[in-house]
Order: structure tokens, then C-alpha cells, then sequence
């Protein structure tokens, strides 16, 4: 009897009848490090509402920034930071370049598709 009941309750559960929609695909994050004066990965490449884990430690007792280029959609740059792991999510498809300015040369790049 239970084996009939369990069947009815998955048959049900997997049969229409439930009007919600889809869930979508969940966004994904991806980590970007900054390793001694470099960003890496320098370039990323990801999908609309997807995240940047940016994870700062300092380079010789200095922290580092993420300066984002006036681009539309960019999101906010991130200021100076000795040690922290700060998030951004990108909502605009299109290129977003970025520097450190604390260390001239460092930079990197996300494409958002």
C-alpha cells in the first residue's frame, strides 16, 4: 500500500496541475583576485546579472582599488581596501575595463554577454 501512495504522490507532484512559473538559471559569481600588483584573472568573461567576487590583500602594506571606466552600466567602483572580498554584479551587457590606481598597470576586464 505505501508503494502505491508514494507512487501517486511523485506521479502527481511531476504531472501538471501547477501553474508557477519556470525558475530561472541561477546568475554565477566569479572570483577575481588581485596577487601582488596583477588582477587575476585579468579578464573575465560572463552573462548578464552574473557577479564579480573581487578578493583584495595587500601588496606590500598597500591596498588596492577597483576603478571602473566611465562606461555605462559599469557598476560602482570599490575604493581603497586593504583586505576584503566585495561583490559586484553586472547588469548591462557590454565591456568594462578597470584599473588600480594605487598600482599603475594593473587592470582587468569583464565582458558581459
Amino acid at each position: 500500500m505505501r508503494v502505491i501512495v508514494c507512487a501517486a504522490l511523485i506521479l502527481a507532484a511531476s504531472c501538471g496541475g501547477d501553474s508557477s512559473p519556470t525558475r530561472p538559471a541561477s546568475n554565477k559569481t566569479v572570483d577575481v583576485f588581485t596577487v601582488v600588483v596583477a588582477f587575476s584573472p585579468n579578464f573575465v568573461q560572463i552573462n548578464q546579472g552574473d557577479t564579480v567576487r573581487f578578493t583584495i590583500r595587500p601588496t606590500n602594506g598597500e591596498g588596492h582599488d577597483v576603478t571602473f571606466d566611465k562606461t555605462s552600466g559599469a557598476p560602482a567602483n570599490i575604493p581603497v581596501t586593504l583586505n576584503g572580498v566585495i561583490d559586484r554584479v553586472f547588469t548591462t551587457k557590454g565591456s568594462f575595463h578597470y584599473n588600480c590606481f594605487v598600482h599603475p598597470g594593473m587592470s582587468g576586464d569583464v565582458v558581459v554577454q
